[in-house]
């Protein structure tokens, strides 16, 4: 394009490219990701900030499922309604579970406990008597399954479950008492002999390491107790009657509640 002058000679304007330095494009590209950085949430920042990549679960997987257990307990014995049973012990045993599914665990117990068993004679005009004391030793064999509420995991650091199974009570170093020591006075003696029981309960369990468990339970057994064959003769019945005792049973399942503590072992 030319404009003329006043001497009339042609002023020659062209336009003029304005173009950027390497080292100024490098620039604005810097602070374009710093401002991107500045407004973009990084993961880091959601997981602090508590966003939605933030795990927080209050379960915890448990890895083994193999364990081995000792056992102590308060056996609350039920004496039955004429007080000839074995009465209250402290027991203590061993017992293993194995996980044979996420929530199911089977088990095998064996406890003991040492008793007293009141010698009750029932000959008295007055009703039945309490005439002596003697031992009643026990074993109980349980099988039964662990049912865990929350599976195979915890909860909030806690393993609660229930439990259920059976099993069999077998009398062993039973005293004697003279008080029936004739043989034709035997049929008054109460033996534990075997007995089945089937248990119900419910526990929870916390864990001071990877391998080491403790367990906290409380179950319900039921025991069947059966009357001495003396306590249906004729003539005590009728004594049992006019006295106002209770009418004996031949065979009673009792409930007998046990409060225990259990030491795990994880392999």
């Amino acid at each position: 394009m030319h404009i003329y002058g006043s001497a009339q000679e042609p002023v020659s304007i062209e336009p003029r490219l304005t173009t950027r330095s390497p080292h100024s494009r490098q620039i604005g590209i810097a602070a374009f990701a710093l401002l991107a950085f500045t407004l973009l949430p990084s993961p880091t920042r959601a997981q602090e900030e508590g966003g939605p990549e933030r795990i927080d679960s209050p379960y915890r997987w448990r890895e083994k499922g193999l364990r081995l257990g000792l056992w102590t307990a308060y056996h609350a014995g039920n004496r039955g309604n004429l007080d000839f049973g074995q009465g209250p012990a402290f027991a203590t045993g061993a017992k293993f579970r194995a996980r044979i599914s996420s929530p199911l665990s089977f088990e095998l117990g064996l406890t003991y406990g040492f008793a007293d068993k009141w010698v009750v004679d029932p000959r008295e005009e007055a009703g039945p008597v309490v005439t002596d004391t003697v031992s009643a030793g026990w074993l109980r064999a349980d099988l039964g399954v662990q049912v865990a509420l929350t599976g195979a995991r915890t909860w909030h650091g806690f393993h609660p479950y229930a439990l259920l199974g059976g099993g069999w009570v077998f009398g062993l170093n039973e005293g004697a008492s003279e008080v029936f020591g004739e043989p034709e006075l035997a049929v008054f003696r109460y033996e534990i002999n075997t007995a089945p029981q089937v248990f119900l309960g419910i526990g929870t369990e916390v864990f001071a390491s990877e391998k080491i468990g403790i367990g906290f339970e409380i179950r319900d057994y039921f025991i069947r107790q059966a009357a001495p064959e003396g306590y249906f003769l004729p003539e005590i019945l009728n004594r049992l009657d006019e006295s106002g005792s209770p009418a004996p049973r031949r065979s009673a399942w009792l409930m007998n509640f046990e409060f225990g503590i259990s030491l795990w072992y994880y392999f």
